[in-house]
């Protein structure tokens, strides 16, 4: 499909953070009241190349503007009348933010609320609410809960929280063009956030709730409050109960019944549990379908995905999860992390102190080996010296280098340099993350096989398949002689590995995944020459230029396969940027 790769190579790559994407739709109010509040009611941050007519919808809320004001209001003592300004801050995939600006005095609060799509209702912001004010008891500087409710049928007319707003400006794009000491001093405050957060003494794997907000038929683990914090913030005790994480309720999943959404007592229990919640969800809905991404499909020579191929590797998964479990019982305790920590998420004073942490939504606890990482936007896992821990250096030339060169060569060392660093302040900082990054080189592959086996099956028979293919042939580094029977010594035992992949299906298994892998980075680069993210997402200002450079791609793309006409209506009816059912 993308066969010319001289018109990609001139544009660099970039990552985007992947959305799950919902197939809800939310009816307009045909009211006065609604035309005068189209903008705060409607998405108008920007626009899609594909599909806006299914993600607009999504993102439409309409509550009572007037009843909004009054709780804001409320919530630090004042009056509706009181207030000098109602505005749209911010919104993304799952909330709506506004800021609300008092007279007088000039305080400020925000206001953020969920859309009709986001999900697990009630659970969402109930989870959120509960787990900013315990970290927040530990000292670790959080946005303050004034007021909220889990209840859309309240006079807002919208589940909401209400929240003070953080003194401070996010790291976002300035994090790039930091000096290399001022990057230091953010990431060694992150981390030493990150010790106390891990310090946090848990139960169970599983969200957090106040056991007041979890429905009568919901199990909750009560956490004990330490004595140096207070943990209940005066609205009762908070328990571990069900994960909210989205792929647990999206789609038909939220419909599912009798699946394990936790608390989850043990680690085997987290390892298996999600890939039970999505067995369950095959067999109920599960039917031939085209996988979602759509550049994917010319590997498999477009021929629809089977339910039943995937349910076979999942059941693999299954049979292999119980030794992915560390004998050091250290690695099961359970412990939370920030779902999104990337630089818009982190508010700083003109000193470089970190005064805040942002989007907690979705946060929720799981056992130390899966949860340790470094974050995204910090971690450099592609480079080889990164990977074995080596101090980062400036090419002795850089001094020589032509600018496009040095520029490289810049980038390059700032990924390593906080790679490194990352590691050298966890080491010193916070060592029960550290010995869960170096105690199992194997790390890696077992976390993104876990996060595979759990994801929402839209079509992808191979990412799963292929984490199990690389399991099996390296089964003696990842169930080490210190995690075999004997615990490590000379008599440990290393137990063979209790799956199998006939030589055939691993080596197509893998061949498709390297073609995977190459559509990634080519999709990467075109998105980036057409200036939108994975989801198709552009700014307005940018939205007819991206619109006219989707075009172009096509064409180069259709008229690169002008001697086979079925390639061309393949490329036609594929292709990546245009209108599609999501579904198929």
């Amino acid at each position: 499909m993308f066969s010319n790769q001289t018109a990609l190579r001139c544009f660099r790559r970039n990552n985007f953070r992947i959305p799950y994407l919902g197939y809800y739709s939310v009816s307009h109010m045909a009211s006065k009241t609604v035309e005068t509040n189209r903008e705060l009611f409607e998405y108008t941050s920007g626009r899609w190349i594909y599909n806006e007519s299914l993600r607009l919808p999504e993102r439409a809320l309409v509550f009572s503007v007037r009843e909004l004001k009054r709780v804001a209001a409320a919530s630090i003592h004042r009056h509706e009348t009181d207030i000098k300004s109602f505005k749209k801050l911010a919104e993304g995939g799952f909330n709506r933010v506004f800021e609300i600006t008092m007279k007088d005095d000039g305080a400020k609060v925000l206001a953020r609320l969920p859309y009709p799509s986001t999900v697990p209702k009630r659970l969402t912001v109930a989870s959120e609410v509960a787990t900013l004010d315990l970290i927040r008891s530990h000292d670790i500087p959080v946005p303050k809960v004034l007021d909220y409710s889990t209840n859309p049928d309240n006079p807002v007319g919208a589940e909401y929280i209400i929240m003070e707003k953080i003194h401070g400006d996010p790291i976002g794009e300035s994090w790039y063009t930091l000096s290399d000491k001022q990057r230091l001093k953010v990431l060694k405050g992150l981390v030493q956030l990150e010790a106390k957060l891990f310090a946090i003494d848990l139960p169970a794997s599983g969200g957090l709730y106040y056991s007041h907000d979890l429905p009568p038929d919901v199990k909750g683990i009560i956490i004990r409050p330490s004595q140096d914090s207070d943990v209940t913030a005066g609205r009762g005790e908070i328990c571990v109960g069900p994960v909210t994480s989205l792929k647990w309720w999206y789609g038909e999943r939220r419909l599912l019944c009798n699946i394990n959404r936790g608390p989850h007592f043990d680690a085997t229990e987290s390892l298996t549990a999600i890939a039970e919640k999505e067995l369950a969800w095959l067999q109920s809905y599960g039917k031939p379908r085209f996988p979602f991404e759509r550049a994917y499909r010319e590997a498999t020579n477009y021929r629809k995905s089977v339910p039943e191929e995937h349910m076979a590797t999942l059941e693999k998964y299954l049979k292999i999860a119980p030794y992915l479990v560390p004998k050091d019982k250290s690695l099961h305790r359970p412990i939370l992390r920030h779902p999104d920590l990337q630089p818009n998420n982190i508010f700083v004073s003109k000193d470089l102190d970190i005064i805040g942490l942002i989007d907690w939504q979705y946060c929720s606890a799981l056992p130390i080996f899966l949860a340790a990482g470094i974050p995204q936007y910090i971690q450099n896992y592609d480079d080889e010296e990164s990977l074995h821990f080596i101090p980062p250096k400036l090419p002795k030339t850089l001094d020589e280098m032509g600018a496009h060169e040095r520029s490289t060569a810049l980038e390059q060392f700032r990924r390593r340099h906080l790679h490194f660093y990352y590691l050298g302040f966890t080491q010193r900082f916070n060592p029960s993350h550290f010995h869960a990054l170096d105690h199992d080189r194997s790390h890696l592959l077992k976390r993104k096989t876990f996060t595979h086996a759990g994801d929402p099956w839209e079509g992808n028979n191979v990412q799963l398949k292929a984490d199990l293919v690389h399991m099996v042939q390296n089964w003696d580094k990842v169930v080490t002689s210190a995690d075999a029977e004997g615990g490590g010594g000379t008599d440990a035992v290393v137990p063979p590995c209790p799956i199998t992949f006939d030589l055939s299906e691993a080596q197509d298994t893998l061949r498709i995944e390297k073609e995977y892998e190459k559509i990634d980075s080519q999709l990467s680069l075109i998105r980036d020459a057409i200036g939108v993210s994975i989801d198709g997402w552009t700014s307005n200002e940018m939205f007819e230029d991206a619109i006219a450079r989707a075009k172009e791609f096509k064409k180069m793309a259709i008229d690169s396969v002008s001697d086979n006409k079925i390639d061309q209506e393949m490329t036609e009816k594929h292709w990546p940027f245009d209108d599609f059912v999501e579904d198929e």
